[in-house]
């Protein structure tokens, strides 16, 4: 990516978590990137367009790719996810200069509940990461029951959307509290009980 669009995504994307999109002016984002009006046009002619951009970098760094993950066991399958959580939230707070992953105070959800409202294509995609999140767990947990590893009268579907519920409300619950532990260590520990209550 271009040094100069890069530093306006990073200085745009510092200013769209402290304030609303309403709040935040063009006037505003240009000041701070420090720019001319017409070196800063140059790349995003609107406000719109820009956050479009921010909101689309953000999704894309929420997709998992499961190819590499590794299918024997839930165990192993679940540790591999969590360790991709943890490293897509590094890379969100490296976006703004953060060292650590303490996001009280940035609330990234912010950014793509707006993104959903402005831009319907946004709640399509969200909905296709959905389902292949959830086809993915529910291979994983086919082959787990299958295995002898797990057991349950519930649906694979339904573990599924257990494992998937708990990482958005981990997330949620993590983001606007502060914290001794790492987002990790949360979803981790929630992870091994929901494990322990499936395991045979």
């Amino acid at each position: 990516m271009n040094k100069t669009k890069e530093h306006i995504l990073k200085t745009s994307l510092v200013l769209f978590l402290q304030k609303s999109y309403k709040e935040v002016t063009m006037s505003e984002i240009v000041t701070s990137t420090g720019l001319s009006k017409g070196a800063f046009y140059h790349y995003f002619p609107s406000k719109e367009i820009l956050f479009k951009e921010i909101a689309t970098l953000f999704m894309s760094m929420g997709g998992v790719d499961y190819s590499g993950f590794d299918k024997t066991s839930l165990k192993a399958f679940y540790s591999q996810y969590i360790e991709f959580l943890a490293l897509s939230i590094t890379e969100m707070n490296n976006m703004v200069d953060r060292n650590d992953d303490q996001s009280s105070s940035l609330n990234f959800f912010l950014i793509l509940f707006e993104a959903v409202n402005r831009f319907p294509e946004f709640l399509e995609l969200e909905l296709e990461f959905h389902k292949k999140d959830l086809d993915a767990w529910k291979n994983i947990i086919s082959t787990a029951r299958e295995n002898g590893e797990i057991k349950s009268s519930s649906t694979d579907e339904e573990i599924a959307n257990l494992f998937l519920y708990c990482t958005d409300g981990v997330f949620i619950r993590f983001i606007n509290n502060d914290h001794p532990k790492t987002y990790k260590d949360y979803l981790m520990t929630a992870y091994e009980t929901i494990y322990a209550n499936l395991k045979v």
